[in-house]
């Protein structure tokens, strides 16, 4: 009878940096997308102006947080084309 390798005796393959880059983004992405999404439900939700307005701050901060990961983003995508890396498709 064979067994097949449970996930946690299975072996994992190591992650490639192309793919520790898209893993790494993902994760620091959902951050600002859920605050956004949560800002922009209150907004709708409420017609307190001091919410409003704070709600409005938090998609301005989430807005510069994610113009700043896809900046380094690029940054590590270009450094990684250039040591000859292929970028991820």
């Amino acid at each position: 009878m064979t067994t097949r390798p449970t996930p946690s005796t299975a072996t994992v393959p190591p992650e490639s940096p192309e793919q520790a880059l898209l893993r790494e983004f993902d994760h620091d992405a959902r951050s600002p997308l859920s605050a956004m999404a949560a800002a922009t439900e209150l907004l709708g939700a409420t017609d307190d102006p001091a919410l409003q307005e704070e709600a409005r701050g938090v998609i301005g901060r989430q807005v510069r947080k994610l113009n700043e990961l896809f900046a380094a983003f690029r940054a590590r995508l270009a450094a990684l084309a250039h040591r000859g890396g292929e970028p991820p498709a």
